[in-house]
């Protein structure tokens, strides 16, 4: 549906751009400048729409690839992944959760903040902090998980200082937030992975099976909340160019209307089709040549008289004149 839609929306943007091309090419080779005032009226709504629809496009473009892209493929990848309730980091390893896409930790768990890793790369920070049951990541062997090795880990980018003291990725302010999104940022993983790396050194502790996540705090609600806000943000999208064109377009004919008003711009003495673009005029101008054939008509149909004779001038008053 999405090429389908390109491709009409390319289609039709062609269409206004050939109309304004075959205006361009036959004032050139027809030096229809000649008929300026003419030419101002029959070329002033086809370049409008061609301009419209240069504007549009790319907007609609832009605006549909980032929806697709932040909101739609996240929340589809997210459906086909497992969710999981109620997971103490503490006693399931995070080898048993590398399908798991929308993560509900259990009471106690929280994000240990001063004790983050991080990356500095490509301009960017990448942050991690451990996700951990009490919130705290001790020293030793004290509340280690019980399978020895720390797999959860919240992540953000360029939100946390390095080394990492103070990590600020995600509802890190809610205190309810108790739950995780699973990142699906591929190309910040490695450098996430990197981060742990360096967390791990700096703590000495181990992560084998690192599983990243964005912290929020229900991940449920925040999973559905993509689909919902990207399907109102497409409808307003959709609906809002309507209005917008109706505003510009009577804009624009009143500017035409004083043209006409002040004589800039007259649909009257207008010019036919250049040798070898009749064709091209009957496709894309069919208005503008429907008038010039009216007019023609009209000239036709004008009664034809002959010029009276008044006989020869007199020879004093001609020599009068020449004086």
């Amino acid at each position: 549906i999405a090429w389908f839609c390109g491709l009409l929306a390319m289609a039709i943007v062609a269409s206004r751009g050939a109309i304004v091309v075959v205006l361009a090419w036959s004032i050139v080779a027809g030096k229809l400048h000649k008929h300026k005032r003419s030419m101002i009226y029959w070329s002033w709504w086809p370049c409008w729409n061609f301009a419209f629809c240069c504007v549009t496009l790319p907007c609609g473009l832009l605006f549909g690839h980032y929806l697709w892209y932040s909101e739609y493929q996240p929340y589809y990848e997210l459906g086909e992944l497992q969710p999981y309730p109620d997971i103490n980091p503490a006693v399931v390893p995070g080898k048993q959760m590398q399908d798991a896409g929308i993560v509900s930790f259990s009471e106690g768990v929280d994000v240990d903040r001063s004790k983050g890793g991080c990356f500095m790369g490509f301009g960017h920070t990448y942050c991690v902090a451990p996700i951990v049951y009490s919130g705290k990541v001790y020293s030793a062997l004290a509340h280690s998980p019980t399978f020895g090795t720390y797999d959860y880990f919240a992540v953000g980018i360029d939100c946390c200082s390095c080394p990492n003291q103070d990590f600020r990725c995600g509802d890190w302010k809610n205190p309810l937030a108790r739950g995780g999104l699973r990142s699906l940022d591929y190309r910040s993983r490695p450098f996430y992975r990197l981060a742990v790396d360096d967390w791990a050194a700096s703590y000495m502790k181990e992560a084998k099976h690192p599983l990243f996540f964005d912290w929020v705090q229900d991940p449920g609600f925040q999973w559905n909340f993509m689909w919902v806000w990207a399907t109102h943000a497409a409808v307003i999208g959709l609906l809002l160019p309507l209005p917008l064109a109706f505003l510009i377009g009577i804009l624009a004919a009143q500017i035409l209307r004083g043209l006409v008003e002040s004589g800039a711009a007259s649909p009257l003495d207008t010019p036919g089709p250049p040798e070898g673009l009749e064709r091209a005029w009957a496709r894309f101008l069919p208005e503008v040549l429907k008038q010039f054939a009216q007019e023609q008509e009209q000239l036709m149909a004008l009664p034809v008289t002959p010029a009276p004779n008044y006989g020869a001038v007199p020879a004093a008053y001609a020599a009068a004149l020449r004086r």
